[in-house]
């Protein structure tokens, strides 16, 4: 008789390190509402030449060559729309006119809607998609444009993150954090109103204002995708941002003060010469106007200093040197009542010039804590600070 003999070690050894992983991340930090597959569906997507269309998750690049992953992004996301369905046309070129993949992803309007209504299903927000422009001359911080892509909003709807009543219930409930999954991103955008003799030299949107047609042309770009715990950040401006428009609107356009920093597209020693990169397909097309500005994936650089990233527009009330998206947005939280921004991402202090003075580097531990020193329980939004956008529930009773 033959007997087969089991290693049990080979079936015992991985659960027991499943079971540790599972124990040692608390209740608090789960991707709630049982939506734990995220964690072991993170299919690594290289950006490809061949595929330009194809959007990027790919973590390795986008913490050791972040400039050549943000122009990857640029360039996907960028990539005209198929109409109403939230997906790249392959069968045209960057450049051609219409719609964006990330204009054709939903709006924060669509997703916050009064009454904190269930906004509905992916499909029906793609079909409904809809123009988010300024009402006046130019973006500021009330009225930018900003969207969500599928895996953002599913996570947004599934745990009904659209209500800040269901927010504040999670705080309650010790929840300490949300988890959106890898691949998740938003794009903010702000415009400017341009002449017919620019649309040649912009990504460019026509509307109705009193009764005539009015250009915009998109002059700010930030891209934020989950790449790793921190996000990964890059932003984009029209070249017209350094000089024309500070002279025009110098309120909402400060101009290039800050450098920009972009390894993928200029030399080692001069990283702010303000180029764009080969290989992309820029070349010849509205979108060679557009400048990678800078990129952060850290707190701090390996000397030890504060990272900054800024745009000059989009940042336009804040001194530049004080400006930091993964500063202010690791201050994204929501406490079990009040208001939807407890933490106000400024010192409160200002410049000379009358500007904000913001955070940079690691977040202050203090500002998470009440006059007694104690943690406030907070639910923290996963830098997501769209979500102080979602409405109230309304009281039926």
């Amino acid at each position: 008789m033959q007997f087969t003999i089991i290693n049990c070690s080979k079936i015992f050894i991985p659960l027991f390190i499943l079971l540790i992983i599972f124990s040692s991340k608390s209740y608090s930090d789960l991707n709630i509402n049982g939506d734990l597959s995220n964690q072991f569906n993170d299919r690594h997507i290289s950006w490809s030449p061949l595929k330009p269309w194809r959007a990027p998750k790919d973590t390795a690049t986008a913490l050791n060559k972040p400039s050549l992953y943000a122009w990857q992004l640029f360039v996907a996301l960028n990539w005209p729309a198929i109409n109403n369905k939230c997906k790249p046309n392959k069968i045209m070129s960057l450049g051609d006119e219409g719609a964006t993949v990330w204009e054709s992803w939903p709006s924060r309007e669509q997703i916050f809607l009064e009454g904190a209504q269930n906004p509905g299903n992916w499909k029906n927000v793609c079909k409904d998609r809809q123009l988010a422009l300024p009402a006046g001359n130019f973006s500021g911080f009330e009225d930018e444009t900003v969207r969500v892509n599928r895996s953002t909003y599913h996570y947004i709807l599934k745990n009904k993150l659209y209500s800040l009543d269901e927010q504040e219930r999670l705080a309650s409930a010790g929840v300490r954090n949300l988890d959106f999954p890898l691949g998740s991103k938003e794009i903010k955008a702000h415009w400017v109103r341009i002449h017919e003799i620019d649309k040649p030299r912009y990504h460019w949107v026509e509307t109705e204002r009193d009764g005539e047609l009015v250009a915009y042309g998109l002059s700010g770009l930030h891209i934020v995708s989950k790449d790793s715990p921190n996000w990964f950040w890059s932003t984009f401006e029209h070249v017209d941002n350094d000089l024309r428009w500070p002279n025009i609107y110098p309120n909402a356009f400060r101009g290039w003060v800050y450098p920009s920093a972009d390894e993928a597209a200029c030399p080692a020693d001069h990283l702010d010469w303000n180029q764009i990169p080969e290989g992309f397909g820029l070349e010849g097309t509205k979108w060679e106007n557009y400048r990678l500005r800078g990129t952060q994936t850290d707190w701090v650089d390996s000397r030890g200093n504060p990272t900054v990233g800024v745009n000059s527009q989009l940042e336009s009330f804040i001194d530049q040197t004080s400006s930091s998206c993964l500063t202010c947005h690791a201050l994204a939280v929501k406490g079990t009542q009040g208001g939807s921004m407890p933490i106000i991402p400024e010192t409160g202090e200002f410049t000379d010039q009358g500007l904000g003075i913001g955070y940079i580097g690691v977040p202050d531990a203090k500002l998470f804590l009440d006059e007694n020193g104690v943690e406030i329980p907070y639910l923290g939004l996963d830098y997501v600070w769209v979500l102080r956008h979602a409405k109230r529930e309304l009281n039926i009773n």
